[in-house]
């Protein structure tokens, strides 16, 4: 009796959310694991900010798992989907996140819980690879000029000679801030570098006389001195 009791439960035509069974469900979850780090790949191969979290790209994985088992539970029921929008409705996500671009895989992520959740394997296959394809090529900057943020830490400055070699490395270039000081200043400038002067920019601009110190920021925060 005791194991026709289990085999109703844990059998094949044992129903799980509605009419969801065992089978359905383990390859709800295994395909959703899978889609699931390739967008850990996909993020950890396009990142370009300064600090990497590993625990971030970690709770994509797991977003698309809880996500999954969430659909799965309240497909097949009108009452259990309200009450289930209901609980979660409480819930907020208070963690502050520096990129936009981490938005985006947070909603992927959450996607392909949906989708799996209610069997769409076929969309969220594709839509992965193409949605993985395209954050591939917009990482390669492709055809883009950035604009970086040169601060010179001095204490004597030439703005003439800065203009000059700005002129000379950069395709474009406005100045941003001025700050003096009893012993000096910062001066900050945005510029548009022209293809692989970055080096020559920052050697000429150290050479004028008075600067200490010259620092490049991209807008991601990237450093270069």
């Amino acid at each position: 009796m005791q194991l026709e009791k289990y085999e109703k439960i844990f059998g094949e035509t044992a129903k799980l959310g509605g009419n969801i069974t065992v089978p359905e469900t383990i390859v709800g979850l295994c395909i959703s694991v899978i889609l699931a780090m390739f967008i850990y790949y996909i993020y950890k191969k396009t990142y370009s900010g300064v600090l990497y979290s590993k625990n971030f790209n970690m709770t994509l994985v797991f977003t698309s798992l809880v996500v999954t088992v969430i659909m799965m539970a309240i497909s097949g029921s009108l009452a259990l989907s309200l009450g289930m929008v209901g609980a979660l409705s409480i819930i907020r996500f208070r963690t502050a996140i520096k990129d936009p671009k981490d938005v985006t895989f947070l909603f992927w992520a959450i996607t392909i819980g949906v989708a799996n959740g209610v069997h769409l394997y076929r969309l969220s296959i594709i839509s992965s690879l193409f949605i993985g394809a395209l954050m591939v090529l917009f990482s390669k900057n492709i055809g883009i000029s950035h604009p970086f943020l040169i601060s010179l830490k001095f204490t004597k400055l030439d703005e003439q000679k800065v203009d000059a070699i700005c002129k000379k490395y950069c395709k474009k270039y406005h100045v941003r801030n001025r700050t003096l000081s009893d012993d000096g200043g910062d001066f900050t400038v945005e510029v548009i570098v022209k293809k692989d002067n970055q080096s020559e920019l920052l050697k000429e601009l150290k050479k004028i006389e008075g600067v200490k110190k010259v620092m490049m920021f991209s807008h991601t925060g990237e450093l270069s001195d």
